[in-house]
């Protein structure tokens, strides 16, 4: 710990190491170090890295906002993003962070308008959704989707429609999804004409939206009906995915979702087999049939995506061959040992370890997340004494995050 607090990586390293050849090193001992890590960091950094390391945080923003209040107080963009984290989580005010309303710099304009959630705020917010700077019309677009007032209707489709911001326009969708339904489907409508033309991105969103318990009685359903019968490509196969995932969907739509999902798997790309891969539950016996026939498929990619379904569906013999696919060495080793680790398979704990060494850093941080996925999120610890400070810092909340979520 006082390595931890001192910021001396290489004598963190020494003693996280010790501690893990003895196999003494607890998770909620891990939690405490990556706390400290992380509060170290917030505290440490400044300049243009202070803001990315306030961004990295932000999912573990609940545990580490005493230290955020902290950066919040210095009227910089890190201190910005701090609020901006901390109104997320509740521990800045809405009132509080509307007195920051009318500041000259975009990011702090951004937390007063986040906070304009009342009914008495609308028309502030629709001038927020035009304000020139991004990080602004995100933030009113976010307080539009907390507010739920019918009035934002408009501004919100028009920004999902026009904003050059792709975040934005995503947001926007996300935001008219949680509008309160109206009986004529008039929000689903808006979604219709958005799909027309939208990207695939745009299109994945509104399929989810329609799919949602606000929107699925609420015109939801007819919308989906039309897009999946008619429809191709990323957004359809999100929409009968969606579709599949609900309980009890009309037995029409269900069949024409079972057959787009077939025709993704079957004669879709590799990423849109994968994406069909990956979303659609293969709870019919057709999709079942697909899946364990692409389990064999000669592209490695497809197999290990294959076979994951299969073992997350206790479907005997795949989990042998899931890990036969994720030795060392394996061209998709990666992919399956992270599969692997969410089905809880111990047996390959060991190799994910060897993956906190790796060069890329997305490889060490991808081994933190499958040690989390198997209960030993103190196994990751490592990585708290990284040289890379992202890594660093998304270790410590991937940490926190085990432990927040109760993992022993």
């Amino acid at each position: 710990m006082r390595a931890a607090r001192e910021g001396d990586r290489p004598r963190l390293a020494a003693a996280v190491s010790a501690r893990e050849t003895a196999g003494d090193l607890s998770n909620g001992e891990a939690a405490c170090l990556a706390r400290t890590v992380a509060e170290r960091e917030l505290r440490a950094t400044s300049g243009r890295d202070a803001v990315e390391r306030v961004r990295d945080a932000r999912f573990c923003a609940h545990e580490l906002d005493g230290a955020l209040a902290t950066r919040s107080a210095i009227h910089d963009d890190a201190g910005a993003e701090a609020a901006l984290a901390r109104v997320e989580t509740q521990g800045l005010g809405l009132g509080a962070a509307r007195e920051h309303l009318r500041d000259p710099q975009p990011r702090w304009r951004a937390v007063g308008v986040r906070g304009l959630v009342r009914a008495e705020d609308q028309q502030e917010r629709g001038r927020g959704m035009l304000d020139p700077d991004p990080v602004v019309r995100r933030a009113a677009v976010r307080a539009a989707r907390e507010a739920r007032d019918p009035a934002d209707r408009t501004a919100l489709a028009e920004a999902a429609r026009v904003d050059p911001e792709p975040i934005v326009r995503t947001e926007a969708v996300r935001a008219i999804a949680a509008l309160p339904a109206t009986p004529d489907g008039s929000t689903a409508n808006v979604l219709r004409d958005l799909w027309t033309a939208g990207d695939d991105a745009l299109r994945e969103d509104i399929a989810l939206a329609w799919a949602s318990p606000e929107l699925w009685d609420a015109g939801g359903v007819e919308a989906l009906r039309v897009v999946i019968a008619a429809g191709h490509g990323p957004g359809v196969v999100e929409a009968a995915a969606a579709v599949l995932r609900r309980p009890h969907p009309p037995e029409d739509l269900a069949a024409s979702a079972v057959a787009q999902v077939s025709r993704a798997m079957e004669r879709g790309t590799t990423a849109t087999r994968l994406q069909a891969l990956a979303e659609a539950p293969a709870r019919s016996s057709d999709l079942r049939v697909i899946v364990r026939s692409l389990a064999g498929s000669d592209d490695p990619e497809t197999r290990v995506a294959a076979l994951a379904r299969l073992v997350e569906d206790r479907e005997a013999g795949a989990l042998e061959k899931l890990e036969a696919l994720a030795q060392p060495g394996s061209p998709v080793g990666e992919r399956a040992r992270l599969a692997l680790a969410a089905a809880g398979d111990r047996r390959v704990q060991a190799w994910v370890e060897q993956d906190l060494a790796a060069s890329d850093p997305d490889e060490r941080l991808a081994a933190a997340i499958a040690l989390v996925d198997m209960g030993v999120a103190a196994r990751a610890a490592p990585l708290l004494a990284d040289n890379d400070p992202r890594v660093r810092m998304r270790a410590a909340c991937t940490i926190l995050g085990a432990a927040r979520n109760h993992r022993p």
